[in-house]
């Protein structure tokens, strides 16, 4: 398997090494907060510079302590704050803390393409400290997801009864590190397959699968991704017409026995799960010279289609589920296309999943737009934070994301510490040690 994730190679270096991180003490804090207040600057500031009274890269500091923290609001990063004064005159050597309108202001002016490239190279940085500390190898191919979100609760104006729709995001989740790499506000959800091929035309593709809903399955974007030297696995429903209608007559009982009983086109996976038993089968289908030549010629390195057969059984009260779904494939192996078909849905349930359970976004209390926007890029960056911060405490303990945010609010001092560790790679690899585990 050539898809090992930072996640999958923490969990193998644990079963053979225990590794510990030293807590960063008030010095060494105050340092590594103040470095990343300097990095902050990089977001551009619209405002009178002489009429201001906080900074911009404060303000952004101060809402990320406090979501980390557990803040879901303004009024919340402002409470935080008035609790924990000590902090926030040694860091920012003020007395008066921002109302919660100045938060909501500043979320509103801050442009979230710069901001959301400044958060992503603090956590890109941040795992390349973790691969060069425990010496892990980089991937040798990377997963890239695209999907959307829809920020329920963002659909209204103040003092009108005018209809607004919800705010959509488009997510490009990188499954190695965790991370959106992009997340970009559409008005519409027909529009992210614009969106996305714009932002997949401007990423180095090289030794990338990228996998999508049917939505997104388009010959401009299947284009994009093979010209820039990446693969796909995409879903195939109605609206590819014929080449769904293809892919249904052909995967019949008879030909998916036929297929099961070749070398390389048959993989199957079993686990229990949400207390049910899931088995899947996955069914790989070479296109022949004439097929790749007539009715998938406008598809570029379609090489295969793919069936996935999952089945659940539920382990109380035995009633069974199946489901089928089809997919088309760039690639030949049919373990990797399997792998990233199941690594796809990480999107659904390690990013959206969390950001609607564990940060209650659809509860989210701004009707300003480009501020929920914001907001999201905070809770997102916070998200993955957290799930680098389980892997490493964890060993081989799960510790939820729910339970993180927790420990952070009920111990703030120690948890950030632990996690400013992890955004400075210089500290980080003074605060790291390793003790190999005895074999038996």
């Amino acid at each position: 398997m050539e898809f090992e994730t930072l996640k999958i190679q923490i969990e193998e270096f644990q079963s053979s090494s225990t590794m510990t991180m030293r807590v960063a003490g008030n010095e060494t804090r105050i340092r590594i907060l103040k470095k990343i207040l300097k990095l902050f600057e990089g977001v551009s500031d619209t405002r009178v510079q002489g009429r201001v009274t906080y900074r911009l890269n404060e303000i952004i500091l101060m809402l990320f302590l406090a979501t980390l923290a557990g803040s879901e609001s303004c009024l919340g990063t402002q409470d935080f704050w008035r609790s924990n004064t000590r902090l926030y005159k040694r860091l920012f050597n003020k007395d008066a803390v921002p109302s919660h309108d100045t938060f909501r202001r500043i979320l509103g002016l801050i442009r979230p393409d710069e901001f959301n490239a400044l958060l992503v190279n603090i956590l890109t940085d941040s795992d390349a400290a973790i691969r060069k500390a425990l010496k892990l190898p980089s991937p040798t191919k990377k997963i890239v997801s695209v999907d959307g979100k829809q920020l329920r609760g963002t659909g209204r104006k103040a003092d009108t009864e005018e209809e607004i729709r919800d705010l959509q995001i488009l997510n490009v989740y990188d499954q190695d590190s965790e991370t959106c790499l992009f997340s970009e506000a559409i008005e519409s959800k027909t529009n992210e397959i614009p969106h996305a091929q714009d932002i997949l035309s401007r990423m180095n593709l090289r030794d990338t699968v990228v996998t999508f809903d049917a939505m997104h399955m388009q010959t401009k974007t299947v284009g994009i991704i093979a010209d820039g030297k990446g693969d796909y696995v995409g879903g195939l429903k109605g609206n590819q017409g014929k080449a769904s209608e293809f892919a249904k007559a052909l995967f019949t009982q008879e030909n998916l026995e036929k297929l099961k009983a070749i070398d390389g086109c048959f993989h199957m996976t079993s686990e229990i799960s949400h207390n049910q038993l899931e088995q899947r089968s996955f069914y790989l289908y070479p296109l022949t010279s004439s097929e790749k030549k007539g009715l998938f010629s406008d598809w570029k390195k379609a090489h295969a289609l793919v069936c996935m057969a999952k089945s659940m059984v539920h382990n109380i009260t035995g009633k069974r589920t199946d489901e089928v779904r089809y997919y088309l494939t760039s690639l030949k192996d049919i373990g990797d296309a399997a792998h990233c078909i199941r690594s796809h849905w990480n999107i659904e349930n390690g990013l959206h999943w969390n950001l609607d359970t564990v940060f209650h976004e659809d509860s989210m209390a701004l009707s300003d737009r480009n501020a929920a926007h914001n907001q999201d890029l905070l809770n997102k960056a916070c998200l993955s934070l957290y799930k680098r911060l389980g892997d490493l405490m964890g060993g081989k303990e799960k510790i939820s994301k729910r339970r993180l945010r927790n420990i952070f609010g009920w111990n703030f001092n120690d948890a950030m510490s632990r996690t400013l560790t992890l955004m400075d790679p210089a500290t980080f690899a003074k605060s790291v040690e390793i003790i190999p585990k005895k074999s038996k």
